[in-house]
């Protein structure tokens, strides 16, 4: 099912085709209001499933380096996942976004559609900032950011781990440049992009399932992620799990990676809670089967789409899913 072969073709990957960046508009938890002229603007969503009240670090590179957590731009995720910080000195670098736990932070299990602590961190890279552009933090961005190490960074390093975490999940369908969860606001009219979007929320949950449910994936010692605890530390195991993957920006263990993929691949995702934001920018948390057309189409007409645009919609969407 899986070809291995595909992972020795990673430089032909367009880089063009894996910015992190897109043009938005800058909102949510943690907004920073008008930015003044020639000001840089990131925001973006937080998704493991979404997570609440996370501090959010934005972090120059110097010399190769993050520049230490006090002197980066700082805000909150919302309830919704989103943040948004504005970099007053136009700042035009790369950057590494880093999303740790806050007082109350929260993350939503995409498999039963309760709240549980958030108490880690994840990361994302961002190969080059430039005027308002969105980025999205999952345990897949983390593992690039992961890939770039803690030295010697710089935007061809972020752009070739984004590019070889993307390829090594092919089969799932990670496209870094996706946002984790429907949009209906701003994609409503694109059932390509909302076929993303759902796959996106969909993988988060064979994460989700693969911590609770696999003992293959284990802690440094050797211990069963699935066994660490609570429903966050099996979480965090995990993610661990899928960093150790990674040891560069082009490069992987193999043998890791196949138990990686194996434990992902073995968790059956079908009824997920999917968080969906509705066309007045609300957010709304939806149970879909993620195998049926007609379930995902009652969930985005419950989000308030009309029944024939769903109806239409839907077919786009399935040909997404992974």
């Amino acid at each position: 099912m899986h070809n291995y072969s595909r992972l020795l073709s990673i430089g032909a990957i367009s880089i063009a085709a894996l910015a992190l960046l897109s043009a938005c508009g800058g909102s949510g938890g943690g907004g920073s209001g008008t930015a003044a002229p020639g000001a840089t603007t990131l925001s973006g969503t937080v998704a493991k499933g979404i997570v609440k009240g996370g501090r959010v670090l934005v972090c120059r590179i110097v010399n190769g380096t993050p520049e230490p957590d006090g002197s980066c731009a700082s805000t909150a995720t919302g309830n919704d996942g989103s943040f948004g910080v504005t970099m007053s000195d136009g700042f035009a670098g790369p950057v590494m976004i880093k999303v740790m736990a806050g007082a109350g932070s929260m993350m939503s299990d995409e498999t039963t559609g309760t709240d549980v602590p958030y108490a880690m961190t994840m990361r994302a890279v961002v190969p080059s900032m430039s005027g308002t552009m969105a980025a999205y933090v999952t345990p897949f961005s983390e593992m690039a950011a992961s890939a770039v190490g803690t030295s010697g960074i710089d935007a061809g390093k972020m752009t070739q781990a984004m590019s070889t975490v993307q390829t090594m999940m092919a089969s799932f369908g990670i496209d870094l440049n996706v946002k984790p969860m429907m949009d209906l606001k701003n994609d409503g009219a694109n059932s390509v992009m909302l076929g993303k979007e759902a796959n996106m929320v969909k993988q988060l949950a064979r994460v989700m399932m693969a911590a609770k449910n696999s003992s293959a994936l284990t802690d440094a010692n050797g211990t069963p992620c699935n066994t660490a605890g609570t429903v966050a530390q099996q979480v965090a195991c995990t993610i661990n799990a899928m960093n150790s993957v990674m040891t560069g920006p082009g490069t992987f263990d193999a043998t890791k990676f196949a138990t990686v993929l194996g434990a992902l691949n073995s968790q059956t995702v079908t009824t997920v809670a999917m968080p969906i934001m509705r066309a007045d920018g609300s957010i709304v948390m939806e149970t879909a089967d993620m195998t049926s057309s007609a379930s995902i189409q009652s969930a985005m007409q419950d989000a308030g789409m009309m029944t024939a645009t769903a109806t239409t919609m839907v077919p786009g969407m399935m040909q997404g899913m992974h």
